[in-house]
């Protein structure tokens, strides 16, 4: 499946978040990345951003059904500065 992650993380937890997300998807922006992968792998990313979240995090992850679709799959850290709707 075609992910998108979207960051709007701050201070050191920008730092750790964009570790994680570079070693599993290629940078399309500033704060934004973009995959394909399995199921698997993206419960190894959420399980990864969960291991070094903090109050500073902000991650979310959007399903690219197809052009004009997307559809949110899961939030890690602060829910309230998340993007919800990138598309």
């Amino acid at each position: 499946m075609m992910v998108t992650f979207v960051s709007e993380c701050e201070k050191n937890a920008l730092k750790k978040t964009r570790r994680v997300l570079d070693a599993f998807a290629n940078r399309i922006g500033n704060n934004t990345w973009q995959t394909i992968i399995t199921q698997e792998g993206l419960e190894a990313v959420k399980t990864l951003l969960r291991k070094t979240a903090s109050k500073s995090t902000a991650v979310s992850c959007h399903w690219i059904r197809t052009r004009a679709r997307s559809e949110l799959i899961w939030v890690v850290g602060n829910k309230d500065k998340s993007v919800f709707a990138i598309f």
